[in-house]
């Protein structure tokens, strides 16, 4: 059974910022989603090259539910 269903609004810990996104796809502990990147946070190097809206896969643990984070 998984946690995260595709279209379920999400927050993601990604590189340490956490970052809106829905969930494309969850399977075997990870969790693809389309994230909205904020083009003032430094992303390091890879920043410019970025798109607003990038697809990142990243550990069920690093992932939360939207409404969690507006109690």
């Amino acid at each position: 059974m998984t946690k995260y269903q595709p279209g379920d609004d999400v927050i993601i810990d990604f590189k340490g910022v956490d970052v809106p996104g829905e969930v494309i796809h969850e399977s075997h502990g990870w969790v693809m989603a389309l994230v909205d990147i904020d083009p003032e946070t430094d992303w390091g190097r890879q920043g410019p090259q970025l798109d607003p809206r990038s697809t990142v896969c990243v550990p069920e643990k690093r992932v939360r539910h939207a409404q969690q984070n507006a109690e």
